[in-house]
């Protein structure tokens, strides 16, 4: 668990700095696909940028997650962390669900990155956003590749919390890491193909 730990901090810290870039720059503007129309004929509409969904559904529905099934060694015993009853994994299989539809508000067409305010700001070793910015725009199948696998796992954790089995919880956790990590190296670091390359593959 303490590589999910440190995951959360790395999609705090890292996954929202990478995708908050400036509002959609030319390099995105260019030849995007219709936007799926709702039954009444009305297109559907992106308005929260990518960081807002980041903010505001994965990351605080990943640490819910993240943190219903854990053990934790301590100076007095190991402590085991579950739900206890169906209320409380009534909740666990909320959040992981928002996972999954957070997911797919990542790959809606025409939702921008971040606002502009953001746009080159990175710390050492990073992309910029913009920078980031282009690499999406070119690599869209990539980016969608990692957010479908991000959303394979999250769907283990709502199995999982469907199924009361505790036991799942790990493996889903591990293969969010593992989605997390994979797009970190393809759109946040620079020059690390190769590391992508050997990277662990999504089960």
């Amino acid at each position: 668990m303490q590589k999910v730990r440190v995951l959360i901090v790395c999609a705090t810290t890292g996954l929202l700095g990478m995708v908050a870039t400036a509002q959609q720059s030319p390099a995105t503007t260019a030849a995007k696909p219709a936007a799926p129309r709702p039954a009444g004929g009305a297109p559907a509409r992106a308005v929260a940028t990518v960081q807002d969904v980041m903010l505001g559904v994965i990351d605080p529905a990943s640490k819910l997650v993240f943190k219903a099934v854990s053990s934790e060694v301590t100076p007095t015993g190991t402590v085991e962390t579950a739900p206890k009853n169906d209320r409380e994994w009534a909740v666990v299989r909320r959040n992981a669900a928002l996972m999954v539809e957070g997911a797919n508000l990542l790959m809606m067409p025409g939702r921008p990155m971040a606002v502009a305010l953001f746009a080159n700001e990175h710390a050492d070793g990073e992309l910029s956003p913009a920078e980031i910015e282009v690499r999406v725009a070119k690599e869209r199948t990539a980016w969608n590749k990692f957010v479908v696998d991000y959303r394979d796992a999250a769907l283990l954790a709502v199995k999982a919390a469907d199924a009361k089995r505790t036991e799942d919880f790990a493996p889903a956790n591990d293969a969010v890491d593992t989605a997390c990590e994979n797009c970190h190296l393809k759109f946040w670091y620079p020059d690390q193909d190769e590391l992508l390359k050997n990277a662990p593959k999504a089960k």
